[in-house]
């Protein structure tokens, strides 16, 4: 995918942002986003749930259709889970602090609104306690 900017490194007025896709298989799409301050993302929607991972955090503004705000906190090295959006919905996004907010978003497939599918934990708390190298994941060795 061809980014409608370049990613830049502070946040310059007046630039769009950028999306660029990083993969895309049977199972997920998996793309980079900037966004650049001061430059409102146009009204869209999400049919699947994703995962979110911050490569340089920030707070961006979600505007639902409705007008109805909320803030999404993306702290940089971190991943948050989002589910898809109800049906018939539309939100913008806003990053309105000083630099870009640069994410890497993967969106699962088999996950749209309606859909069956397997509800995930929101989060585990007791993962997130145990220290560097107490929790591994679930993998054969051979």
């Amino acid at each position: 995918a061809t980014p409608a900017r370049q990613a830049g490194t502070g946040g310059a007025r007046g630039v769009a942002m950028s999306r660029e896709l990083m993969f895309e298989n049977d199972f997920a799409v998996c793309w980079r986003t900037t966004i650049a301050p001061d430059n409102p993302l146009k009204m869209h929607r999400h049919e699947r749930c994703r995962v979110v991972v911050a490569l340089q955090g920030g707070t961006l503004t979600k505007t639902e259709d409705t007008g109805e705000t909320s803030e999404l906190v993306f702290e940089t090295g971190t991943a948050v889970w989002l589910e898809s959006d109800p049906p018939g919905t539309l939100h913008s996004d806003a990053n309105k602090g000083g630099s870009d907010v640069v994410v890497i978003v993967t969106e699962l497939k088999g996950t749209e609104a309606g859909g069956r599918r397997r509800r995930a934990p929101v989060r585990s708390e007791g993962a997130a306690n145990l220290g560097p190298g107490a929790w591994e994941p679930a993998t054969t060795l051979a």
